[in-house]
């Protein structure tokens, strides 16, 4: 599985980057961490009541490819499109409450150290630029976001799981800034970040035995980027 989605994902990044040229704008690599933090829970399990409740906490690292319509010129309106592989570094469900009854850690901590947790990411922001010269952009404006992330679990809950299986997809949106660096005619470094509020699911299964939790929560993340502007996409100053 972690090397179909590794295939698939290099695939698409390949042919995004191939077809940059037929886009005025900016192309380049880009890199981004993200904080998920949900609240999430389970009312029943085939028909039985549960009434789970938790906190999760993911961080996530992601690569891919960023495309900017208008980087550097002197446009009010812009459209920014990502899209990544994503690696969960870290994830853990914690403060779970059955009913109003706690379950001590570390027994509800998910181990994913052993474990792969790849999958993908895309983001597409609406940008207004607030302020536009020869020297810098400074953007903000409305973004929605979508990640997915599938495990092979070692470990769930402190107990070794065999054949374990997990994934997680989240899904919402919020608002993003940035600012766009002008290094010269054609690179462009753009640092930013932004919120969102995503509604998220967890499902997994071991030998048989499956649960899905689900829920919503804040993602917090921060991004930097480094474009190579192609086409008109450069401001020229009038007074020049």
């Amino acid at each position: 599985m972690r090397q179909r989605i590794w295939i698939a994902s290099v695939t698409i990044l390949v042919t995004l980057l191939l077809a940059g040229s037929a886009f005025a704008g900016g192309w380049g690599p880009y890199f981004s961490w993200g904080r998920e933090k949900p609240s999430v829970g389970i009312d029943e399990y085939e028909g039985i009541p549960l009434n789970i409740e938790g906190d999760a906490r993911l961080d996530h690292l992601t690569f891919g490819v960023m495309y900017d319509s208008a980087p550097a010129q002197d446009r009010l309106l812009g459209y920014r499109a990502t899209l990544g592989f994503d690696i969960a570094t870290g994830t853990k469900i914690e403060d779970i409450k059955v009913g109003s009854i706690p379950i001590p850690l570390p027994i509800t901590e998910i181990d994913l150290d052993q474990s792969s947790k790849y999958g993908f990411s895309t983001n597409h922001t609406l940008t207004f630029g607030i302020i536009r010269n020869n020297r810098l952009k400074w953007w903000a404006g409305p973004s929605i976001g979508m990640a997915f992330n599938y495990y092979d679990i070692d470990t769930l809950f402190g107990i070794q799981a065999p054949d374990g299986r997990a994934a997680h997809l989240s899904i919402g949106g919020g608002g993003e800034t940035g600012v766009n660096i002008h290094l010269g005619p054609g690179m462009t470094l753009c640092v930013g970040g932004g919120i969102h509020l995503r509604a998220f699911g967890l499902g997994f299964d071991s030998d048989g035995l499956g649960s899905f939790f689900w829920g919503n929560g804040p993602l917090f993340f921060i991004k930097t980027s480094l474009l190579f502007r192609t086409g008109p996409d450069r401001f020229v100053d009038p007074a020049e």
